[in-house]
């Protein structure tokens, strides 16, 4: 009898830590994409995963970023879903120094409702990107963004974003994405 009790009470402990760790993997797994096909979608090589990055000109916010020496390719985090996930990108090339001319579209962006907040300090626009949105191989959007670093609650970002007030799209890069490509 004793002898059943103890197996009885050893398969519900075990079913208890199994159930334990299915809902802890279910919590902290996060999809990545699949590098090849990343390297195959975007016709590049060489390509270093860096993490996530949450977008708006993709199908969702989810996204996933990759770099080689000239360009940032971020693409949907559930690429291998396929479909309409597996079929967009968009590519951040290098800087551009910022000139006089981008002054206007700089207060712009310095006067956005989201930077302009008690909880945002050390606020700085440091250069222009070119990002080509593609689908299907084909481009969809080119827009000109601008690199911004910014504090937030003790944690410095990196944000990739359109100057316009109207418009909220951006690319987010947290904090690896900041230290990375801070020169980039």
């Amino acid at each position: 009898m004793r002898k059943r009790f103890l197996m009885v009470l050893a398969g519900l402990a075990a079913v208890v830590v199994v159930g334990y760790l299915a809902m802890l993997f279910i919590v902290i797994y996060e999809p990545t994409p699949n590098q090849g096909d990343v390297e195959e979608m975007v016709h590049e090589r060489d390509l270093v995963e860096f993490g996530e990055v949450e977008g708006a000109f993709l199908l969702t916010p989810r996204n996933y970023g990759y770099y080689d020496s000239e360009n940032i390719y971020v693409v949907e985090q559930y690429l291998d879903k396929g479909g309409d996930y597996g079929n967009q990108y968009a590519v951040i090339e290098k800087s551009t120094a910022l000139t006089d001319a981008d002054e206007p579209a700089i207060g712009e962006l310095t006067a956005k409702e989201t930077f302009q907040n008690d909880y945002v300090e050390d606020f700085q626009v440091l250069s222009k990107h070119r990002v080509t949105v593609y689908k299907n191989e084909e481009k969809t959007a080119e827009h000109w963004f601008f690199k911004v670093i910014y504090k937030y609650d003790g944690d410095y970002f990196l944000t990739f974003v359109l100057p316009e007030r109207a418009t909220e799209n951006r690319f987010n890069f947290f904090a690896e994405g900041y230290e990375q490509f801070l020169q980039f």
